[in-house]
C-alpha cells in the first residue's frame, strides 16, 4: 500500500526538525503517523531498534491498543508527517481493505524485528 500517494495531498501536515520528539515512551497516545518527508528514530527506553522513513507509519500500537506509547519516535532529519486520529484510523481500517492488511504487515514485521533484537 502507497501511503505516500494517499497523503501526499494531505494539509494538516506537521513539521518536525531533526532531534525533535514526536512521540514519547509512556505518553498516552491518541495519534498515529505516516511518514511523509525524512526519517525518524524508533526506541526503546534510549536504545534505537528502528528507522523509519517515507511512506511508513509509527505511533499505531497506541491506537490498536489504547495503551501508553511503547517508545520514543524522534526525526532524525527535518521532516513531515501526516498524523491519523483514532476515528480516521478505525474508518480506514473499516472501509480500506488495503490499509488493514497493511497494519497487519508492519505489526508482523516489527514482531520479528523485536524477536531478533531479544535473540543477540
Amino acid at each position: 500500500m502507497d501511503l505516500l500517494e494517499i497523503f501526499k495531498d494531505f494539509e494538516a501536515l506537521e513539521t518536525f526538525p531533526a532531534g525533535a520528539t514526536i512521540i514519547e515512551e509512556g505518553a498516552e497516545g491518541n495519534v498515529m503517523y505516516v511518514v511523509v518527508e525524512g526519517k525518524v528514530g524508533i526506541s526503546l527506553k534510549d536504545k534505537e531498534i528502528a528507522v523509519a522513513s517515507q511512506g511508513e507509519i509509527v505511533g499505531e500500537m497506541a491506537l490498536i491498543s489504547s495503551v501508553l506509547r511503547s517508545a520514543t519516535v524522534t526525526a532524525k532529519t527535518d521532516c513531515r508527517v501526516a498524523p491519523i486520529d483514532q476515528a480516521s484510523f478505525e474508518s480506514m481500517l473499516r472501509h480500506v481493505p488495503d490499509f488493514s492488511i497493511h497494519i497487519m504487515n508492519v505489526l508482523a514485521s516489527r514482531l520479528q524485528h523485536a524477536y531478533e533484537l531479544i535473540e543477540r
